[in-house]
């Protein structure tokens, strides 16, 4: 019987929840709380994980925050070996997440195009 996901599908899983609740109540840095996991992206090997995040903010805010999070990499991961059970715990990498601002934009585009439609068909 075929499994449903990945082993690396349930390791990022696992990580991406064990992570934001590290980030969110193990660190001492202000800029860490408003941070949220948005997903977690593992090599086939599982030695590295994407980890990527979304918080409010300036730019610049958020990337200090990111380099905050890719300081405190090791200290996640020392943190996320007491927490799950695994051989070898992979190594974070902290990358702020575009996809949220990008469907936002898109979303946006569609709905000026469909009130120009309208605009159009009301002449």
């Amino acid at each position: 019987m075929p499994r449903d996901f990945s082993r690396s599908a349930r390791v990022s899983e696992v990580i991406q929840r064990e992570v934001a609740n590290i980030v969110q109540k193990g660190m001492n840095d202000p800029r860490a709380a408003a941070v949220t996991i948005t997903h977690t992206r593992m090599t086939r090997d599982m030695s590295s994980a994407q980890i990527y995040f979304v918080m409010q903010g300036e730019k610049q805010t958020i990337k200090e925050t990111e380099k905050v999070l890719n300081k405190a990499a090791s200290f996640i991961r020392h943190e996320l070996a007491g927490c799950i059970e695994l051989r070898y715990i992979p190594k974070l990498h902290f990358a702020y997440d575009h996809s949220i601002e990008r469907g936002l934009r898109v979303g946006k585009l569609i709905d000026d195009l469909m009130l120009n439609e309208q605009d159009k068909n009301k002449e």
